[in-house]
C-alpha cells in the first residue's frame, strides 16, 4: 500500500479542540489526583498535521509566527496534538508582561529579536491526539504518560513537561504560594479530556487576595 493510500485512510485531525477548563477550589490532599503548576501565561494547543506545526491560543487564533523559535515542533509525529501552556520565565517564574510583549508582536523583525531577549517556554500538560488516534476518552494518567515519552523524545529545552506531584496537595500549594505563583491545578487520575467543560475533574486553586489593612 502506498504512503498516500495510507494518509488517506487516516482519520481528519480536528483544526481546533476547545480546552478543558477547571472549575474553582480549596486546596486539599488527595492520591487520586495529580497537583500541577497554575502557570501564569497563555493556554495554547500544538497541532501537528500534514502541512507543519501550528500554535493555536483558546480564542482559535493562529500565533505560530509570534514564536519562531519553537521550529522543533515539526519533529513531533503527524497527527498530534498538545495542550499546555506557553510562558515567558523571569527568574525561574512566569512573567505575563513579559509573555504579553511577545504575543502582541507583529512585526517580522520585532517577533525574531523578542525571540532572542525574551525566549518563550511551552509547558505541556495534555495529550489529545497521538497519530490521528482521539486520546480523548483515555484517562488523564495514559495520557500523561505518552505525553512524558514524547517531549522526552522530542529533547528540546524550550518544550517542557508540567510535572507534578500526587497526595500531598495543601504542601504543594504552601509551597507554590511560597514561591510567588500563580496557584495549583488539581486534575483526577482516572478523568477524561471534556473539551470546552469546566468540570470538577479540574480544579484550579489560587491564594486568597490579602485583606487590606483597617484604617
Amino acid at each position: 500500500m502506498s504512503h498516500s493510500a495510507t494518509a488517506a485512510q487516516r482519520p481528519p485531525l480536528p483544526a481546533f479542540v476547545p480546552p478543558m477548563l477547571a472549575q474553582p477550589g480549596a486546596p486539599f490532599d488527595s492520591d487520586d489526583h495529580l497537583f500541577e503548576i497554575k502557570w501564569d501565561g497563555t493556554r495554547m494547543l500544538v497541532v501537528r498535521d500534514g502541512d507543519g506545526y501550528r500554535l493555536v491560543n483558546r480564542h482559535r487564533a493562529d500565533r505560530t509566527p509570534q514564536y519562531p523559535e519553537f521550529a522543533c515542533l515539526a519533529q513531533l509525529p503527524v497527527g498530534t496534538i498538545l495542550d499546555g501552556e506557553m510562558v515567558v520565565l523571569h527568574q525561574g517564574r512566569p512573567d505575563f508582561g513579559r509573555l504579553l510583549s511577545r504575543d502582541l508582536a507583529c512585526q517580522p523583525l520585532k517577533i525574531q529579536l523578542l525571540a532572542r531577549s525574551l525566549p518563550a517556554t511551552y509547558v505541556a500538560f495534555d495529550l489529545l491526539y497521538a497519530r490521528h488516534r482521539s486520546l480523548l476518552s483515555a484517562p488523564l494518567h495514559q495520557r500523561r504518560a505518552q505525553l512524558r515519552d514524547l517531549v522526552g523524545v522530542l529533547g528540546h529545552p524550550q518544550v517542557v513537561l508540567s510535572e507534578g506531584v500526587g497526595g500531598a496537595g495543601r504542601e504543594f500549594f504552601r509551597q507554590v504560594c511560597a514561591m510567588g505563583l500563580e496557584g495549583v491545578v488539581a486534575k483526577q487520575l482516572d478523568s477524561r479530556y471534556r473539551p470546552g467543560r469546566r468540570t470538577r475533574d479540574w480544579i484550579k486553586i489560587k491564594p486568597l487576595p490579602k485583606a487590606r489593612p483597617a484604617r
